[in-house]
């Protein structure tokens, strides 16, 4: 046994398998090394099925001083960090592990489970402790931040957990808000000023009964912004409405509107909440499934949207997959942004062609996963919309851009593009190129007047 592992080891550096082949040239090996030995092709499979580990139809061996030196690696990574990624782990030590026999993030993790009983060995990742999950670990360190962080300073935390990884536990909107910098607070660090959203409420009210809703001008947060000046505005108004709104108003898209006793018996459902539960247990999840259950709780098919990007991605029209189901080379589809974007405000659809685009294994690349891209992964750049739609409307800008709300994004594209500031020719121009879906002559009121402002300074 011993000597047909050695000469497994040496003459099989890419793995064996059990056939007729792999084991003929092994005995032919054995042959010329032992000429006064006879062994047979069956005892040749049973030290393969023994020793080796098994991946791919093919198996690997590993030497005795090689697996005390991975197992020593694996130490120290996990002395020094509480989790690691098989991947992110292989990664980084690539050219270690295949002097090793070792050539793919499945291959060892196999070895670890079968090897190592000191670790922990996850299907994902492996830590020195068993209760480790990777969205504890982000929470501890975001906790004991006195800062905002942001994923570049999450990524040096957690060296081997990929980025993708950890911007997927950053999108869980119940736990984590985007600063306008590109970092993360927590939603529990936030300060109210309650004196204020008691204004609003009765505020809101007043509008509602004048004009049967309550649109974003019509009540302030002037203070409550001036408590978080890390968030950006919408965010906020977003967290307020349903953390002290919902339960007298409903929101669709920007307005809100009374409750009535059919709405209230929704809210009793907690209609967002039984959107988010259907989307969790899901991997995949077609665009139709998506909007047949959010029908059941009169939810918009923009609201729908919004609870489906939080823990997936759109990876065409019709279908969304779980987070964690795809990687990307966030780098690397930033810098081909880039040459789209070059410092301005352009519109999703100006993305024409992804041959610059690293490619994603499994899918093709499209609008639909360039917005999930934009509004989860990328760290260069943002993408704003009036609202979550399927039609590839909205904006994509440099992250050093700042902005109140998607009104100022079209009042800053206008102005950059010198558009005649008349009426018909802003409008023209923002649905032609994909700012907008529609013509709303208050919206585009407000845009020139905004627009006409700037010009004047």
């Amino acid at each position: 046994m011993k000597k047909i592992i050695e000469i497994i080891t040496a003459n099989f550096p890419n793995g064996i398998r059990d056939d007729f082949i792999d084991t003929t040239k092994v005995l032919r090996i054995y042959s010329t090394n032992y000429a006064d030995e006879n062994i047979s092709r069956e005892l040749i499979a049973k030290a393969i099925h023994k020793n080796g580990i098994l991946h791919g139809g093919r198996f690997y061996f590993i030497s005795d001083s090689d697996s005390q030196n991975i197992l020593r690696l694996i130490d120290e990574i996990l002395e020094a960090h509480s989790i690691a990624c098989y991947c992110a782990v292989y990664d980084k030590h690539a050219d270690f592990f295949a002097r090793r026999h070792i050539y793919s993030p499945d291959v060892l993790k196999k070895f670890l489970r079968e090897t190592d009983t000191k670790n922990f060995y996850f299907d994902e990742f492996c830590s020195a402790r068993r209760s480790t999950r990777l969205d504890y670990e982000v929470a501890k360190i975001i906790t004991a931040s006195e800062k905002s962080l942001s994923l570049d300073d999450l990524q040096k935390r957690l060296p081997y957990v990929p980025s993708e990884k950890i911007s997927a536990v950053l999108s869980d909107t119940e736990k984590y808000l985007p600063t306008t910098d590109g970092r993360y607070i927590p939603l529990s660090a936030l300060q109210f000023d309650t004196d204020e959203i008691d204004t609003a409420k009765r505020q809101i009210i007043s509008a509602i009964d004048a004009n049967g809703y309550a649109a974003p001008e019509d009540y302030g947060f002037s203070a409550n912004f001036a408590l978080n000046p890390e968030l950006a505005e919408k965010d906020l108004r977003n967290v307020i409405c349903e953390k002290f709104f919902a339960a007298d108003f409903i929101k669709r898209g920007k307005r809100l509107f009374k409750r009535n006793d059919d709405d209230c018996a929704i809210r009793r459902g907690d209609s967002i909440q039984s959107l988010r539960k259907f989307i969790a247990e899901h991997d995949e999840l077609s665009a139709a499934e998506l909007f047949a259950f959010a029908k059941n709780f009169d939810s918009a098919p923009n609201v729908a949207l919004d609870a489906a990007h939080e823990r997936m991605i759109r990876v065409d029209k019709n279908l969304f997959v779980a987070d964690s189901l795809i990687s990307f080379d966030v780098g690397g589809v930033d810098e081909a942004l880039s040459s789209f974007v070059q410092g301005k405000i352009i519109s999703l659809r100006s993305v024409t062609s992804f041959t610059g685009f690293p490619s994603v294994a499994g899918y093709s690349w499209n609008l639909f996963m360039l917005e999930s891209f934009l509004r989860k992964f990328s760290r260069r750049y943002v993408y704003d919309a009036p609202a979550a739609n399927s039609a590839n409307v909205g904006a994509i800008y440099p992250k050093s851009m700042k902005f109140a709300d998607y009104l100022d994004v079209q009042v800053a594209v206008v102005v950059q593009e010198n558009i005649p500031l008349e009426k018909s020719a802003v409008e023209k121009f923002l649905i032609a190129h994909g700012f907008r879906a529609k013509r709303i002559d208050k919206v585009t009121a407000r845009i020139i007047a905004r627009a006409q402002e700037i010009s004047r300074q």
